[in-house]
């Protein structure tokens, strides 16, 4: 299982809406971090043994902020919308 990924630092950002932001970064390796981590916990549920304190749901969530987070989703949401938008376009409607 891959280590849990560390958030960046404020600093790492400069919230131009940059096509790869750090923050798209860490939130894609946090979800293939999550999907690992709930195998794992999977595993251990299924084998009847203890599951390990940072296997634990409570301890699976990222550490962004939540105005970031919001951030972020409105930056996927337009991103999502343009896209759909250009294959319309390019599909004639």
């Amino acid at each position: 299982m891959p280590p849990k990924p560390e958030p960046p630092s404020n600093e790492d950002c400069c919230m131009s809406g940059c096509e790869f932001c750090v923050w798209d970064l860490y939130d894609e390796d946090m979800r293939e971090y999550q999907k690992h981590a709930t195998k794992a916990r999977e595993a251990f549920e299924a084998q009847g043994k203890v599951v390990p304190e940072q296997l634990r749901p409570e301890n699976l969530r990222d550490s962004m902020d939540p105005s970031m987070r919001a951030f972020l989703d409105m930056e996927r949401e337009m991103a999502m919308k343009i896209q759909q938008e250009e294959e319309n376009n390019d599909n004639g409607d």
